[in-house]
């Protein structure tokens, strides 16, 4: 995987306008848990079907006539309960795309490596991170997802997937990068760092996502989350990687996107603290956007507005991309200042945001 496929996406930090360059994908309402953190609970209780795997080849069809997307993540539910998911990915590898992100519970093991190995083989040009969820220690981590022996199974997949990766093709094993994500929420805001550590040291993954409870959760009792425990969660990440414990996904300009998450923790946590001095503007609706299960387009996945639905546009993005509601609803973000701590958006705007550039360099050239 070359670097220089990624020079052309810099210009996006200068012009902002044009084609999106990161697609979040809700493939799937249906799940095999019931997590109470879910922000998306009332379509998993549904079981909401997603887009066909027709309506995927237009909608990726259309991207790619708007320019090359450099990041799409499959959304849901449980995005390996869907058996087709190594035809979706395909639809956007095809024509591409350079990574692909698909967080799992890892309780769909024999599909999920059945999948993984297909996208590898098919989308040679393809980085695919694959991230399992924990919540906290065994008990802890039950409770919150309402599965009985959830945790052991979830670090059982993770060394499945560190195994499967041992058996590819070099080539193939390079394209693959395996991490751990975690959530922080109420229930386990005291144990999470801790937890972390010891998963690091027990399954050694790639790279460890942090996220911060958000939305209106099944449970909203989860979302009441001290922040100095997320500074804890977060200093102890950047501890495990200046330690050289904690690695991170090997591909091109890894050490900026790196460098990235760290500046976009500190910028979560002064946005959920309420400091609006350091804004930085929003760049969803603008170089991102999230596809619901239902074809409805949104800027992000908490502002709970729609750029408009795709089912009215033949499931062609770049019609709608254009339309006067979208750029209404653009403009309207960037008069209201908006701000969240969703994870997604902030990377992009730490990323694309010229007035984070500098503090980005300090921490490429710092490192970990």
């Amino acid at each position: 995987m070359n670097g220089l496929r990624y020079a052309s996406f810099a210009l996006r930090g200068f012009f902002r306008r044009g084609a999106p360059l990161h697609l979040t994908l809700f493939v799937t309402g249906r799940c095999n848990l019931r997590c109470r953190h879910c922000f998306h609970w009332r379509e998993v209780a549904a079981g909401v079907e997603g887009p066909s795997a027709e309506e995927v080849e237009r909608l990726a069809g259309s991207c790619a006539r708007m320019g090359p997307l450099l990041w799409v993540s499959f959304g849901g539910g449980e995005p390996f309960l869907r058996r087709d998911l190594a035809d979706l990915a395909r639809s956007f590898g095809k024509r591409g795309l350079r990574h692909l992100a698909i967080p799992t519970n890892g309780l769909v093991e024999e599909r999920q490596h059945a999948a993984i190995e297909r996208i590898l083989v098919e989308n040679p040009s393809l980085f695919l991170s694959v991230a399992v969820s924990f919540d906290g220690p065994e008990a802890v981590h039950d409770a919150i997802r309402q599965v009985s022996g959830g945790h052991a199974r979830s670090k059982a997949s993770v060394r499945a997937l560190k195994e499967q990766r041992a058996k590819l093709k070099p080539e193939q094993a390079r394209r693959l990068g395996v991490g751990v994500l975690v959530t922080l929420t109420r229930e386990n805001q005291d144990v999470l760092a801790t937890h972390v550590e010891e998963l690091v040291d027990e399954l050694q993954p790639d790279n460890v996502t942090l996220n911060l409870a958000r939305g209106t959760a099944l449970d909203e009792t989860l979302l009441r989350v001290e922040l100095d425990r997320y500074r804890e969660l977060v200093e102890t990440k950047a501890r495990l990687q200046r330690e050289g414990r904690l690695p991170y996904f090997d591909f091109p300009l890894a050490r900026l996107a790196a460098a990235r998450d760290r500046v976009m923790y500190e910028h979560i946590e002064r946005v959920a603290r309420g400091d609006r001095r350091a804004h930085l503007p929003c760049t969803a609706g603008t170089l991102s956007a999230v596809v619901f299960e239902n074809g409805a387009v949104h800027p992000c996945e908490i502002l709970g507005r729609e750029l408009g639905n795709l089912r009215d546009h033949d499931w062609d993005l770049e019609r709608l991309w254009n339309s006067l509601q979208a750029e209404s609803l653009r403009t309207e973000i960037e008069r209201t200042r908006c701000a969240c701590t969703w994870e997604c958006a902030q990377a992009d705007n730490v990323l694309f945001g010229k007035r984070t550039w500098p503090t980005l360099l300090k921490e490429v050239v710092a490192g970990p």
